[in-house]
């Protein structure tokens, strides 16, 4: 079988020094006094999802924003 794509492949775990850096802290709380939440390091937000407030988007709207 010939794999013309397997050279840029990237076998294991993540590089610690190319990932961290796109993450927040780990073990941060939310902002809004009384709120026990521990936020993940992938939420970039300051807040929980209770305390965020939502913006109204489209159904059909993109998900990304265009250029």
């Amino acid at each position: 079988m010939n794999r013309t794509n397997s050279a840029s492949v990237q076998y294991g775990a993540p590089v610690a020094s190319k990932s961290a850096a796109k993450r927040s802290k780990a073990g941060r709380n939310c902002e809004m006094p009384g709120c026990a939440t521990l936020l993940s390091t992938y939420n970039a937000s300051t807040t929980c999802w209770l305390h965020t407030t939502a913006t109204p988007r489209h159904p059909l709207s993109p998900t990304i924003e265009p250029r």
